[in-house]
């Protein structure tokens, strides 16, 4: 391939591509048209001898060439921003950059409403591209580039290229709707298990830690409901005698305002600790090392 005649502007529109997904959201992220992404897209299938992106039933898909070739050139963009930088510093107040961050439902819950504000005092041109996973999916969308950094639970034996940082831990509690048998007195593990239960599963293959404790020690609760978002609890407990379990954050910002209880588990149970997560070729970019440490002085004060 001859390099004088080669459009590097390609390798742009490519890195969008993939790390969206999605032709329309790529042309915004690079300024271009849906039409001139369009065009790249073709262009690049023409070029590389491969489709790139195959349309699925959960969206566009990257070939497993794609995948390939897409760390080598996000690497090599990188270089090319960090040598036209010169100095290789980064300026919150004057930045236009755009950051995609992956983040569990509980941190975002948590996290969000602060960090907005302080990229409105800092960084008041910096735009915050915030998508959701469950459990720790966030680390394949480190892999796959479809996220810079990632804030949920860490697996173990996490690969060496991807690094991480431990923001804040959090508890479960249980909660319930005012007059509830068992908002005050004693509150044994056999009164927990004596009423029905909501139990919270972010995806079909999660697993409910509230479950696996009890399994451990040879008990099982009642689910009679289970819902994706902890964000739905507060309504269903209304005029109900079922018990939920959730993180103590979650359930001390909505018990006051809904009128519900919240009472400590009476069995023992770990609390799960939230990690910001990031691949390692992103390690030394000072917009990334900026933002990483705004989002843990951030996670201090939560």
């Amino acid at each position: 391939m001859n390099l004088q005649s080669f459009d590097l502007n390609l390798m742009v529109a490519f890195d969008a591509l993939m790390s969206h997904r999605q032709v329309t959201k790529a042309g915004i992220a690079i300024g271009r048209s849906q039409p001139a992404m369009s065009n790249a897209l073709a262009r690049l299938r023409l070029l590389l001898d491969d489709e790139l992106l195959v349309k699925s039933r959960t969206g566009m898909v990257p070939t497993a060439k794609a995948l390939a070739a897409h760390d080598q050139i996000r690497r090599a963009l990188v270089d090319i921003e960090n040598a036209i930088a010169g100095d290789n510093e980064f300026n919150p107040s004057q930045s236009e950059r755009t950051f995609t961050v992956a983040m569990v439902e509980h941190a975002a819950f948590i996290l969000m409403p602060k960090l907005v504000c302080r990229l409105a005092l800092e960084a008041p041109l910096v735009n915050l591209n915030v998508i959701s996973f469950a459990d720790t999916g966030g680390i394949e969308l480190l892999d796959t580039d479809q996220c810079e950094l990632s804030i949920g639970l860490i697996r173990q034996n996490m690969p060496d290229h991807i690094l991480s940082d431990r923001l804040y831990d959090e508890k479960f509690v249980c909660m319930m709707r005012p007059g509830h048998a068992v908002v005050e007195g004693p509150f044994s593990l056999d009164d927990y298990l004596s009423y029905p239960h909501i139990s919270v599963l972010p995806s079909r293959n999660s697993i409910s830690q509230i479950d696996r404790a009890l399994s451990l020690i040879g008990r099982e609760r009642r689910v009679v409901v289970t819902i994706s978002n902890v964000l739905l609890i507060h309504m269903l407990l209304e005029g109900s005698d079922m018990i939920a379990s959730l993180p103590e954050r979650n359930a001390l910002h909505f018990a006051p305002s809904a009128g519900l209880e919240v009472r400590e588990l009476p069995f023992n149970i770990p609390p799960f600790e939230a990690h910001l997560a990031w691949h390692g070729r992103l390690d030394s970019d000072p917009g990334h090392q900026w933002l990483r440490g705004l989002i843990k002085v951030i996670a201090k004060d939560v």
